[in-house]
C-alpha cells in the first residue's frame, strides 16, 4: 500500500488585525494558518501536515490549540523567546491595503528544517519575508528530492519605520526562485520582479531560472500560469471564479497555493490543479473568519467533484 503524502509547510504564524474599507474589523490567526487550514480540511486526515515555524512565546499556546487538527504534526513548531509577529492590515479598497508588522520571530535555522526533507511536498510560504534565509533554502534544495513550492509573498516587502511594510525589489530574488519547482506570486509581486514587465512574460521568463512552473494570482482578474511540459512551454489564464462575495481577500493566495499542492498530490494534472486552486481561492473570498475554512470542502464541493469525481 502506498504511504499517504506528507506536506511540510514552512513560514510564519501570525496574529492578524484587519480593518476593511467599509470599517469592519476582525481579529484572526493568520500567516501560515490559512495554508495549513486549507490543507487539513481538504485532505481530511489522509495526509501528514508538518508546519515548520518559529512561534513567539506570547503566541505558542494559541497556535498549538489552533493546530490541534487531524493529520497535523507539531514537532517542528518551535517556541522562541520573543514576541510573535502581529500583522495590522488596513484595506483602502477591495484589494489595496497597508500592512504594519509588530514583533518579528527569527528565521528558521537549517537544522530546524532538515527533518522536513522526508516530506513528499515542501511548501515555503514567505508570510513575513524573514521566515528563512536564502542560504538555508539553498541547503534544503540541495538535499530535497520532493517537490518544492515557493510563494514569494512578503519577500517583496521591506520593513520601514513603525513596522510599515513597503514594496522593494528583493536582492538575489532569482536565486530564491531557482530553489523552487513551482513559484507563486501575486500580480503586484510579479510587476515588481519584472520591473514593469507584464506578468505573462515574467511567468515564462521565470522558467529559465529552473522552476517547472510559475503561478500568478490576479485577484479579481483570476490567475495565469506558465509551465514546462516536456520540451514545450504551456500557458493558462483563467478568469476569477464567480462568487457572490469578494469581501475577505486576506488569505486567498494562501488558499490558492495550498489547493494547488493538494490537487497535484491527489494526482490531478497541472491545468486541472490550477483550475481547482483558482476556484477554491475564489470561494475563500467569501469566508471569514479564519475558522470558517473548516467548512471549505462544503463550500467548494462542486469544484472538488469536477476535479475529482469520487469526492463526496
Amino acid at each position: 500500500m502506498q504511504a499517504p503524502p506528507s506536506v511540510a509547510v514552512l513560514g510564519t504564524l501570525t496574529r492578524d488585525t484587519t480593518i476593511y474599507a467599509d470599517g469592519r474589523r476582525t481579529e484572526n490567526l493568520g500567516g501560515l494558518l490559512y495554508t495549513l487550514s486549507t490543507l487539513v480540511h481538504l485532505f481530511q486526515g489522509t495526509a501528514r501536515i508538518l508546519p515548520v515555524a518559529n512561534v513567539g512565546v506570547d503566541f505558542i499556546d494559541t497556535v498549538r490549540a489552533a493546530l490541534d487538527l487531524p493529520g497535523v504534526d507539531l514537532s517542528l513548531v518551535r517556541r522562541v523567546p520573543v514576541a510573535n509577529n502581529h500583522v495590522h492590515l488596513t484595506y483602502r479598497d477591495a484589494s489595496a491595503r497597508d500592512e504594519v508588522l509588530v514583533g518579528l520571530v527569527p528565521p528558521v535555522a537549517t537544522e530546524h528544517v532538515l527533518p522536513a526533507l522526508a516530506s513528499t511536498w515542501l511548501l515555503v510560504n514567505l508570510t513575513s519575508g524573514r521566515d528563512v534565509t536564502l542560504e538555508t533554502l539553498q541547503t534544503v534544495r540541495a538535499g530535497y528530492r520532493g517537490v518544492l513550492q515557493l510563494d514569494v509573498h512578503s519577500l517583496t516587502l521591506d520593513i520601514a519605520a513603525g513596522g510599515l511594510r513597503v514594496l522593494r525589489l528583493p536582492d538575489r530574488w532569482r536565486e530564491w526562485v531557482a530553489c523552487a519547482d513551482w513559484v507563486q506570486m501575486n500580480e503586484t509581486e510579479a510587476l515588481l520582479l519584472g520591473e514593469g514587465e507584464k506578468p505573462e512574460a515574467l511567468a515564462r521568463r521565470v522558467l529559465e531560472l529552473g522552476p517547472q512552473g510559475a503561478l500568478v494570482t490576479l485577484g479579481a482578474e483570476g490567475c495565469l500560469a506558465a509551465w514546462r511540459d516536456g520540451g514545450a512551454t504551456r500557458t493558462l489564464r483563467l478568469p476569477a471564479a464567480a462568487h457572490p462575495s469578494t469581501a475577505y481577500p486576506t488569505g486567498c493566495g494562501d488558499v490558492f497555493g495550498a489547493t494547488f499542492a493538494y490537487a497535484r498530490l491527489r494526482g490531478a494534472g497541472v491545468p486541472e490543479s490550477i483550475e481547482l486552486a483558482n476556484a477554491i481561492a475564489g470561494t475563500k473570498a467569501g469566508l471569514e473568519p479564519h475558522a470558517e475554512l473548516a467548512r471549505i470542502r462544503e463550500h467548494a464541493a462542486i469544484h472538488l467533484r469536477k476535479c475529482f469525481p469520487d469526492e463526496v
